[in-house]
């Protein structure tokens, strides 16, 4: 299928950084996936702080561990987490960068095209499309609150601010956010 004239048309080629700052966005920006041990932490702490002023004997103990599991819980939480993403990033052989998909951005909707393996383009219609986000050096396309394709700058066939603003245009104001 052949891209019209005022069609925007983006080969991707994805590197390991541009990845890894998606993963974290959307992990820890986007999710809030670091709420919930941080709150699990803070109870444990505060645990701790209490079991120090009963002053009664073992309480010293119970406080050092109760501090020991609180501290390092968020450590091992985020070390894991970032471990998982610098894996992905080797498997998907992202380094040097390498071109993963087409997208495209038509007046009907989307049209994205795997350059990995043969296989049918996905099309949607910009009602269907969950929503955006710019960031530093890239645009975040989220078709499903679980899936994105990454649109990084200067990879597009019009300027980067051109992008978004047919984004901006064809999605809404509430499904953009910078």
């Amino acid at each position: 299928m052949e891209a019209a004239e005022k069609d925007i048309v983006i080969a991707v080629r994805l590197d390991e950084k541009t990845f890894k700052r998606f993963a974290r966005f959307d992990m820890l920006t986007r999710r809030k996936q670091w709420v919930r041990p941080a709150l699990f932490s803070l109870i444990l702490i505060a645990f701790a702080v209490v079991a120090l002023l009963t002053r009664k004997e073992q309480s010293g103990m119970i406080a050092a561990v109760l501090l020991i599991v609180g501290l390092g819980l968020p450590m091992v939480y985020l070390g894991t987490f970032l471990s998982q993403v610098n894996m992905q990033a080797v498997r998907a052989k992202l380094k040097p960068a390498r071109r993963v998909y087409t997208v495209t951005l038509r007046e009907a909707g989307i049209r994205v095209e795997n350059n990995q393996k043969k296989e049918d383009p996905l099309e949607m219609k910009w009602a269907a499309i969950h929503s955006a986000y710019r960031r530093k050096g890239c645009i975040y396309l989220f078709v499903t609150a679980a899936k994105a394709f990454l649109l990084p700058d200067r990879q597009a066939n019009v300027p980067d601010s051109a992008v978004w603003d047919y984004l901006a245009a064809h999605l809404g104001a509430e499904k953009c956010k910078s």
